[in-house]
C-alpha cells in the first residue's frame, strides 16, 4: 500500500519565487535543468513478497564483506515481517524494487536467534576497543537486561537524496506509536543504528603509473587528511544525539579501495559506523533531521 508521495510531503510557497532573473541567468538555469532528471518518490509499506532480495542486498551493502558472518536472509525476514513498522521508497509502483528501506526490529526479543546472536557477537568484538561503549552494549544485550533495544535498519542506493530520509524516520515513529503491539514489541528504551562512513585514500594504481619511467607526473592535489565523511548525511545528526558511537574497520577487506573510486582521484575506504541512542535522543534526532534536511 502506498503511504505518501514526495510531493505530498512538500509545502512549497510559490509566492516567494523571484522572477527577476536576467537572460543570462535564465540560460544558465535552462542548461542546469537539461542535466536534471525529475523523479517522484513514493513511500510504501514493507512488503515481504516484493522487497526481500533488495533488503538482503541493502544489508550486504551495509555490512560489506563482513555480512558473511551472519545470515542476511534471516535478518531480512525479520525486517519484512508482515505488519512491521517501516517504509520503502520506490519510483515505479509497489511492484518495483525499493531504492531505500527503513525499519526497526527488536534485538532484545531475538537474542536467541542464530543471526542476531552472530550480529551481537560481531558488534561486541568491534566495540572492544571502546570500553565504555562495549560495556553498555554488553549490559543492554544480555538476556537479563530490563532495557529493550531496537535495531534500526536504514540503507539506500548511494545516489538517493538525503531529503527523502526525514519523512521515513517521522513515519517510523508514528507507526511505532500507533502500532497495536506498541506496548509489547516497540517499547524500545534504546535504538542501535549501524551505518557506514568512508575515508579517501591514495590510489595505488595512480601511484604505480607515476612510478613508471615513461609516465608523466600527475597534477593531482595531495591526498585528503584522515577525516571521515558520511555516506548518509543524517548520521551526523544521529551521532550528535548518541550516547555512544564509533567507527570501526571491517574485518574482511579483500576489495581494493581503488575499485570503489567514483568521480575522483582517490580510492574509497569504507568503515563501519555504530551508534546507540536512548528513546528521547532518537526522537530529538528525527526532529532535527526534518529541520536540517527539509523537502525540496
Amino acid at each position: 500500500m502506498s503511504k505518501r508521495s514526495q510531493k505530498e510531503l512538500e509545502n512549497d510557497d510559490l509566492s516567494d519565487i523571484d522572477v527577476s532573473s536576467t537572460d543570462e541567468e535564465v540560460e544558465e538555469e535552462d542548461e542546469e535543468a537539461e542535466e536534471m532528471i525529475n523523479v517522484d518518490f513514493d513511500f510504501f509499506d514493507l512488503n515481504p513478497k516484493i522487497d526481500f532480495h533488495a533488503t538482503k542486498n541493502f544489508l550486504r551493502q551495509l555490512f560489506g564483506e563482513d555480512s558473511a558472518f551472519f545470515s542476511l536472509s534471516e535478518i531480512a525476514d525479520m525486517v519484512l515481517t508482515e505488519g512491521r513498522a517501516g517504509s520503502t521508497i520506490k519510483t515505479d509502483g509497489e511492484e518495483s524494487d525499493p531504492f531505500s528501506v527503513l525499519s526497526v526490529i527488536s534485538l532484545t526479543d531475538n537474542l536467541e536467534t542464530t543471526s542476531i546472536k552472530a550480529l551481537v557477537k560481531y558488534v561486541l568484538e568491534k566495540t572492544s576497543k571502546k570500553p565504555q561503549f562495549n560495556i553498555v552494549l554488553r549490559q543492554l544485550l544480555s538476556g537479563s537486561s530490563k532495557s529493550r533495544v531496537g535495531l534500526v535498519v536504514s540503507e539506500r542506493l548511494i545516489n538517493m537524496p538525503v531529503e527523502t530520509v526525514p519523512p521515513m524516520y517521522k513515519m517510523l515513529l508514528e507507526e511505532i506509536e500507533k502500532a497495536e503491539n506498541a506496548a509489547t514489541e516497540y517499547n524500545f528504551d534504546f535504538y542501535f543504528v549501524p551505518s557506514r562512513v568512508y575515508k579517501l585514500v591514495a590510489s595505488t594504481i595512480d601511484q604505480e603509473m607515476e612510478d613508471a619511467p615513461s609516465s608523466k607526473k600527475s597534477k593531482r592535489t595531495s591526498v585528503p587528511t584522515d577525516t571521515l565523511d558520511y555516506f548518509h548525511y543524517e548520521d551526523e545528526v544521529l551521532e550528535k544525539h548518541a550516547q555512544h558511537h564509533g567507527y570501526f574497520d571491517y574485518t574482511n577487506k579483500t576489495i581494493e579501495a581503488d575499485s570503489r573510486r567514483v568521480f575522483n582521484d582517490y580510492g574509497v575506504d569504507p568503515k563501519l559506523s555504530l551508534m546507540l541512542l536512548d528513546k528521547k535522543s532518537f526522537e530529538k534526532a528525527v526532529a532535527e533531521m526534518q529541520e536540517r534536511f527539509p523537502p525540496y
